[in-house]
C-alpha cells in the first residue's frame, strides 16, 4: 500500500498478489481486489478501486450470473487437438455444443486447422454425490485418451465434485503414466468466484501445475550450434538477435485473427519478431514461450496471471498497455513496446503516418455521428478504450457498464474522465440493471458484449458488438472499421425501434422507477 496526499491508502497499481504453489488459484476478488458490483460514476469507481474497497459491495438480490467455468471451458476448447472433460452433472457441459463450429471458424483465418470440439461429461448423478465421482472421471480420461490421442486433456472441476471433495489432482497424478496426453486440472466451480474472469487464471494455474515445459530442453528441442562450424559465431549472433527482438503477444478467444494481424503489422514495421500464444496453439509450442524478451497481453484482464508467473520464474519482463482500440490507445500500446526496445523515434514516425491516414478516413464519418450519444458495456478494458474512440468521433458517452473492475483499469478510466468528464458508470452482469440504466440515460446507440445486444435492441436501442471474430477492432484498421459500423448503425435504426415498439421486456414498471443500483449494498 502507498499513502496518497490526503492521507488515504492507495493500492499499488502494479502489484498482483498471487501464490502459484497452491492447488487452485485464489479468486480475483482476492488477487486483484476486483469488484463485481457498483453503481455511480467513473471518478468514484476509480477512487474505490484505488482504496481497495470496490470489492466490498454486493447485491441483496440478483438474477442469473456468469460462471468462471464458462471462460475456462472456452480456453480449453481453443487449444489445438484438445479434449475437455466436464466433471459434474451433464448440464454443466451444455454450452460446449456451441464451441464446435466456433473453434473451427476461428482457427481457419489463423491458418490453424482445428478439430471439432471434443468433450466428455462424467454425468454425475445423485448416487455419485454420495459415493464420489472419481471412478467415473478415471474412466472418462482413459476413454478420451484412447479414442482421440489428444494434445492435452483439460479436466473441469465443476460445483458438485468440488462440494463433495473429489480429489482430481491426485487422480491426475496417478494417471500420468497410463495416458499419453498431458492432464491439466481446472478448478472452476461457479460458486468459488463472482468475478467470472477468475476462470482465466484457473486455466493458467492448471497449465503451470501440469508440469508442461515452458522452455526448450537442450539437445532435444534445441540443438546448440556446433562450435566447429565456420559460421558458428554468425549463427549464434543471428539467433540471439532474433530472440532479443521477439515479442510474445497473448491473445484471447474474443480477439479476432484480423486483430492479431493488425497489431502484428504495426510491430513488424518496427523490425520486431511477433509470436502469439496461447489460444489456437498446442502444448508442444508452449515450451518456446520463454524464447522472447518481452511479454505483452493484448488484454491483460485475460493474461496478467500467466505473464506475471513468467516474470517471477523466468525473468521475462512485460508491459501492460491499454487494449489497442482507437488511435490514442493504439499509440500508447505500440509506444510502450517500442520504448522497451529503444525504438521510440521509429515508432513515432510510423504512428504519425498511420494517424494522419486514419484522421482523414474518419473525417466524413465524424460529420455524421458527432453529437450522438452512446452507452458501452462489456469487459472494462474494451469499454474504456471504445469510449475514447467514441470521443474521437465527437460522440457523447452517456454511460458505461463493466462486467467487473479492478485497479489495473485506473489509468485508462482516469484518461476517460479527463477527456469526457464524470460519466455514469456501473459494474454489473445483471441484465435487469443494464435495462434500467439504459432506459434512464436514453442513448442513441450502444456497443455491447455479445448476448447483451438483444436486451438493448428490444428497448429500441440499436447495438453493435464490442468484439466479434469476423471484424477488426484493434489498431488503425480496427478504429476505422468500428467507426464505419457505428455510422451505418445510426444511419438506419428502424429494426431496433420496431422491436422496441412491439416487445415488452419482463420487468415491472416498479423496477424501472427504482435506481439501477437499488439492490447494491455495502459490506464490511
Amino acid at each position: 500500500m502507498t499513502e496518497k496526499d490526503d492521507g488515504s491508502q492507495r493500492i499499488d497499481d502494479n502489484v498482483l498478489e498471487v501464490n502459484y504453489n497452491t492447488k487452485f488459484p485464489e479468486k480475483r476478488e482476492i488477487t486483484r481486489v476486483a469488484g463485481h458490483t457498483y453503481g455511480g460514476c467513473v471518478r468514484d469507481m476509480v477512487d474505490k478501486a484505488c482504496n481497495g474497497c470496490i470489492v466490498n459491495a454486493d447485491r441483496s438480490f440478483s438474477q442469473a450470473s456468469l460462471c468462471q467455468m464458462t471462460v475456462a471451458n472456452f480456453i480449453g476448447f481453443s487449444i489445438k487437438d484438445s479434449v475437455v472433460i466436464s466433471h459434474g452433472p451433464v448440464g454443466c457441459g451444455s454450452q460446449s455444443h456451441t464451441m464446435d463450429f466456433t473453434i473451427r471458424l476461428y482457427g481457419q483465418p489463423r491458418g490453424v486447422k482445428m478439430n471439432s470440439a471434443r468433450w466428455f461429461s462424467t454425468n454425475l448423478k445423485e448416487s455419485d454425490v454420495i459415493s464420489g465421482g472419481e471412478s467415473k472421471l478415471r474412466d472418462a480420461i482413459i476413454e478420451a485418451d484412447r479414442r482421440f490421442r489428444p494434445s492435452t486433456i483439460f479436466v473441469l472441476m465443476t460445483c458438485t465434485p468440488s462440494i463433495i471433495g473429489d480429489d482430481i489432482d491426485t487422480l491426475l497424478d496417478d494417471l500420468k503414466n497410463e495416458v499419453s496426453a498431458p492432464l491439466i486440472p481446472l478448478h472452476c466451480p461457479g460458486f468459488k468466484a463472482k468475478v467470472f474472469s477468475s476462470g482465466y487464471d484457473v486455466v493458467y494455474h492448471g497449465i503451470i501445475r501440469s508440469g508442461l515445459p515452458l522452455q526448450p530442453t537442450p539437445h532435444v528441442d534445441f540443438e546448440p550450434f556446433d562450435p566447429s562450424d565456420q559460421l558458428y559465431e554468425v549463427k549464434v549472433a543471428e539467433y540471439e538477435y532474433k530472440k532479443n527482438h521477439t515479442v510474445n503477444l497473448f491473445n484471447a478467444i474474443s480477439i479476432s485473427a484480423s486483430d492479431e494481424a493488425e497489431i502484428r503489422r504495426l510491430l513488424e514495421a518496427l523490425g520486431l519478431n511477433v509470436r502469439i500464444f496461447m489460444e489456437f496453439t498446442e502444448p508442444d509450442q508452449w515450451r518456446y514461450v520463454t524464447e522472447a524478451v518481452l511479454n505483452v497481453a493484448l488484454c491483460h484482464v485475460h493474461d496478467l496471471y500467466f505473464i506475471e508467473y513468467l516474470k517471477q520464474n523466468y525473468g521475462m519482463p512485460y508491459v501492460l498497455p491499454p487494449i489497442p482500440i482507437g488511435s490514442s490507445s493504439t499509440r500508447q500500446f505500440v509506444t510502450e513496446i517500442a520504448t522497451f526496445f529503444g525504438l521510440e523515434d521509429e515508432a513515432k514516425a510510423i504512428l504519425d503516418k498511420e494517424e494522419a491516414k486514419l484522421k482523414k478516413a474518419l473525417a466524413p464519418i465524424r460529420e455524421k455521428v458527432q453529437g450522438k450519444s452512446i452507452i458501452i458495456t462489456g469487459g472494462y478494458m474494451r469499454v474504456g478504450t471504445a469510449a475514447l474512440l467514441a470521443s474521437e468521433l465527437g460522440m457523447r458517452v452517456a454511460g458505461m457498464r463493466n462486467f467487473n473492475y479492478d485497479k489495473f483499469g485506473n489509468d485508462l478510466f482516469e484518461e476517460v474522465e479527463d477527456l469526457m468528464g464524470d460519466i455514469p458508470s456501473a459494474i454489473s452482469n445483471q441484465s435487469s440493471e443494464l435495462v434500467n440504466m439504459v432506459r434512464k440515460v436514453k442513448p442513441d446507440m450502444a456497443i455491447s458484449h455479445p448476448g447483451q445486444g438483444v436486451w438493448l435492441n428490444k428497448l429500441g436501442i440499436p447495438s453493435i458488438t464490442i468484439y466479434a471474430q469476423r471484424f477488426t477492432f484493434f489498431g488503425y484498421k480496427g478504429a476505422y472499421e468500428l467507426a464505419r459500423r457505428i455510422e451505418r448503425t445510426l444511419r438506419n435504426t428502424n429494426y431496433a425501434k420496431n422491436l422496441g415498439r412491439n416487445i415488452k421486456l419482463p420487468f415491472t414498471d416498479e423496477w424501472y422507477e427504482k435506481d439501477f443500483d437499488h439492490y447494491i449494498v455495502e459490506q464490511n
